[in-house]
C-alpha cells in the first residue's frame, strides 16, 4: 500500500544539522537554507524541537535551488554518521555483527531521518539492503532523499564495519540526472539507474564477522531505548508520542510534569487535559516507561537490582521494589528468576 503524508513521522529540527553543515561548506549560510521554513536558528540547538513535514520539505527545496545540483543529496548524505541518530546510531555501532546491524535498521527504520522503508535480504552468496516505498513528494525531492539516504547508508555501513563498505553494485530509482559517472565514483562500484528502488548488493560473507565496536550488552541497552521510542506509535495520538519522547530523551533522567510542559510550551493543566483526551495520564506514562525499562534490565542484563533502581530514577531500592510489585505483581528478583527459568526451557 502506498504511503500517505499522514504515514510519515515528523523529524526533529536537529536532523537538519548535518545537511546545514554541508551547505555551509559550500558557501550557503543557515538563513538562506532555512528561508521560508519558519524554523528559527535557536531551534537547531533544541533537542526537543520538531518541524512539520512541510518545513522539512521546504528546506530541501532550498538546497536544490541554492546549489542548482540535482545530485546534491549525495553530498548531504555523506554527513549523516551513525552518531547523528542518537540511541539508534549507538545501537548500530555496538551491534555484534553486520547481520545484526541490518536487522536493527530494518526494525527501527522509523528512528532514522529517512522516509523510505528499509529492508535487507540474504540469497546465497549475495545480500542486499533496499530502500523502497518512496514518500509521496514531488519527484525531484524523492530523488534527493534517495541519494541522501543511500549516501548516508554508505557512510554508516563503513563506520559500522570499521572499513569501506564493499558494495558490489548499487541500484537507484532515477536516471542519474546526466551525471552517472559521478554516482559510480561516489559509490565506488557499478550503479544501475532507473530501477524500482534504491538498493545495495554485497557479499553475504561479511554478515557474520564480529564488528570492531561490537558490544552485545550495550547494544541491548540501546535497543530497549529504541523500542520504547517506537512503543504505541500506532495506538496513541501524536501528542502522547511527543510526551514519551521527552520522558525518554535523556537516559537515566525522568522529568517531572512541569519540565515536560515547559518543553512543549504549554501549561501543566493543558498537558494533563490533552493526555486525558488520549486516554492516559502523565503518571501512567511514566510508570509504563519505567516498567518496560525495568523488565528489559532484569531480563537482558546482569545488573544488580540496586543499580537498576538508580537507573530508573529511584533513590531507594525499596521504593523501586514496591513500585515493581504494583506494576507486575511480584518483586523484581522474582520476576528476573521467572524470566531466566523461561529462557532455560
Amino acid at each position: 500500500m502506498a504511503k500517505t503524508l499522514q504515514d510519515l513521522p515528523p523529524h526533529p529540527v536537529r536532523s537538519l544539522l548535518p545537511a546545514l553543515g554541508v551547505m555551509a561548506d559550500l558557501g550557503f549560510d543557515h538563513q538562506s537554507c532555512l528561508k521560508g521554513t519558519g524554523i528559527l536558528l535557536s531551534q537547531l540547538e533544541d533537542g526537543n524541537a520538531r518541524m512539520s513535514l512541510q518545513q522539512e520539505l521546504e528546506f530541501y527545496r532550498n538546497t536544490l535551488e541554492l546549489t542548482g545540483n540535482p545530485a546534491i543529496g549525495l553530498q548531504l548524505g555523506g554527513s549523516f554518521v551513525p552518531q547523528r541518530y542518537g540511541l539508534f546510531g549507538y545501537a548500530l555501532l555496538s551491534a555484534p555483527t553486520f547481520r545484526h546491524a541490518l536487522a536493527l535498521a530494518e526494525k527501527f527504520g522509523r528512528l532514522t531521518f529517512s522516509f523510505f522503508t528499509l529492508k535487507y535480504c540474504v540469497a546465497g552468496r549475495q545480500a542486499w539492503f533496499a530502500m523502497s516505498e518512496p514518500p509521496p513528494f514531488e519527484q525531484e525531492l524523492v530523488d534527493l532523499y534517495l541519494d541522501r539516504d543511500m549516501s548516508a547508508a554508505l557512510v554508516d555501513f563503513s563506520e559500522i564495519l570499521g572499513k569501506p563498505f564493499p558494495a558490489q553494485e548499487v541500484y537507484l530509482a532515477h536516471d542519474g540526472h546526466g551525471v552517472q559517472t559521478a554516482y559510480r565514483e561516489h559509490f565506488g562500484c557499478e550503479v544501475q539507474f532507473s530501477s524500482g528502488s534504491g538498493k545495495f548488493v554485497f557479499s553475504s560473507s561479511i554478515l557474520d564477522n564480529p564488528l570492531p565496536q561490537g558490544d552485545p550488552e550495550s547494544s541491548s541497552h540501546f535497543q530497549q531505548q529504541c523500542q520504547l521510542l517506537l512503543a504505541k506509535l500506532t495506538t496513541r495520538g501524536h501528542f502522547v508520542d511527543d510526551v514519551r519522547m521527552l520522558i525518554i530523551s535523556r537516559p537515566g533522567f525522568f522529568p517531572d510534569i512541569e519540565f515536560v510542559a515547559e518543553k512543549l510550551g504549554i501549561s501543566v493543566r493543558t498537558l494533563r487535559r490533552r493526555l486525558k483526551a488520549e486516554g492516559t495520564t502523565y503518571r501512567k506514562l511514566l510508570d509504563e516507561i519505567r516498567f518496560e525499562l525495568a523488565r528489559e534490565y532484569l531480563a537482558k542484563t546482569r545488573l544488580p537490582v540496586e543499580e537498576i533502581s538508580v537507573l530508573l530514577g529511584y533513590t531507594e531500592q525499596g521504593n523501586f521494589s514496591h513500585a515493581f510489585r504494583r506494576w507486575g505483581g511480584q518483586s523484581p528478583r522474582s520476576w528476573r528468576q521467572a524470566a531466566t527459568d523461561t529462557e532455560d526451557l
